[in-house]
């Protein structure tokens, strides 16, 4: 119980040695009037340029404010700051007539015949009184009253609404609010997220091709280049009737081809500047033998990947994108057809240049990693280059 009352006695004396209103003064350096202040006027000062021309002469004639919030010290700091930015920003005269400063006492008007008492916190009589107000603007030459509304809110911090109005025709000629803590906006980072449309042709080369074929024609019929005592690993008999049958030729071709394909990625901004993406694709491919007088070929292959861009220019504003882009994307291919086989590993490492905001072009190369030799159903076997190139036309949406 002692202890208690120790405690509750030491609270209470500290309490009084704070000054009045010692809770209101205990502010950070961010909370404090002047560094709120000044970020209000940061944005008030720009904002007077559009201030009406036809008011040159203002006065304050009234100041709403609680008094639980701020001190008398406060409100005349704030009020010289406001004036002080209305005669350096819009180049106004801003005139102080007694008979409009606010006050906080009571008042009481009257008449034969009416008794008014008037709670003029933060006000003038001539607020009250419509007729005077009007004769003290006259006779100082007050083109624009001037009304200030003071608030502190969390998060926003000290809160000022400004508003001029017409003396004689009572009409608000200009009107704003500010706050020294307006809230950050971040951009999120599905902004940039988008599809990519590419439409490509790539050139390989293939390294071995060894073609298995079998045959019931003559030796005049063979399709391979291979004749029946020069075939590679070639059987040749006799039936008696003149006529030379090739059982099986393993024939080593080599020529180039070139793969026609369509691709379709996703890709997510790593960073709020978007200039690093990262993606999933998946594409179809088509593979047609170039010197097809040799010999044709022809498959179809679907790829799934990944995918990732970087920025390498800066952005230009026109087509909301970085001119030139790196990327790199890695994924597996594999033939379609249920008696088809293998599958192949590639990264293909390029450059994309954006053209316009939907538009662009690419150019890039092939690098074979992994799982070179795709088996057919007609049990050809397809061994590719290591390395290859192309260009792909790119839609962005």
């Amino acid at each position: 119980m002692k202890r208690t009352f120790i405690f509750l006695t030491l609270i209470l004396l500290g309490s009084l040695g704070l000054p009045k209103n010692g809770l209101a003064q205990l502010f950070t350096h961010d909370q404090g009037d002047p560094y709120m202040v000044e970020k209000i006027q940061e944005r008030l000062n720009p904002e007077l340029s559009d201030f009406p021309a036809s008011v040159r002469r203002v006065a304050i004639y009234k100041i709403n404010y609680s008094a639980l919030r701020f001190t008398n010290e406060e409100i005349e700091y704030i009020r010289a700051e406001i004036e002080y930015s209305l005669r350096q920003y819009a180049g106004l005269t801003v005139l102080s007539p007694p008979e409009l400063e606010p006050n906080d006492k009571l008042k009481i008007v009257g008449n034969d015949s009416t008794l008014q008492i008037l709670n003029m916190q933060g006000r003038s009589l001539a607020d009250v009184s419509p007729e005077m107000l009007e004769e003290i603007a006259y006779k100082y030459g007050v083109q624009g009253l001037v009304e200030l509304s003071l608030q502190r809110r969390e998060p926003e911090g000290l809160v000022i609404g400004i508003r001029v109005m017409n003396p004689q025709s009572r009409e608000v000629v200009w009107s704003k609010s500010f706050i020294s803590n307006p809230p950050v906006v971040l951009p999120t980072l599905n902004q940039g997220s988008q599809f990519i449309l590419t439409f490509g042709v790539t050139s390989r080369g293939s390294d071995s091709w060894y073609r298995n074929q079998y045959a019931n024609g003559s030796i005049q019929n063979d399709t391979t280049g291979v004749g029946a005592g020069a075939g590679v690993g070639s059987d040749s008999t006799d039936t008696g009737s003149g006529n030379t049958f090739v059982h099986q030729a393993d024939t080593l071709l080599r020529q180039a081809m070139t793969d026609f394909s369509m691709t379709i990625s996703y890709r997510q901004p790593l960073d709020l500047q978007n200039k690093a993406y990262i993606g999933f694709t998946a594409g179809y491919h088509v593979l047609r033998s170039t010197n097809r007088d040799i010999t044709v070929f022809d498959m179809s292959l679907f790829d799934v990947g990944l995918i990732y861009h970087q920025a390498i220019s800066e952005k230009v504003p026109d087509i909301d994108e970085y001119r030139v882009v790196f990327y790199s994307r890695a994924n597996v291919q594999f033939p379609l057809g249920n008696n088809r086989q293998g599958e192949v590993f590639m990264l293909e490492p390029g450059l994309q240049f954006h053209l316009s905001k939907n538009i662009g072009l690419s150019v890039f190369g092939n690098l074979m990693l992994a799982g070179e030799t795709i088996k057919l159903s007609n049990k050809d076997r397809l061994t590719y280059n290591k390395s290859g190139f192309g260009f792909h036309a790119v839609i962005r949406f």
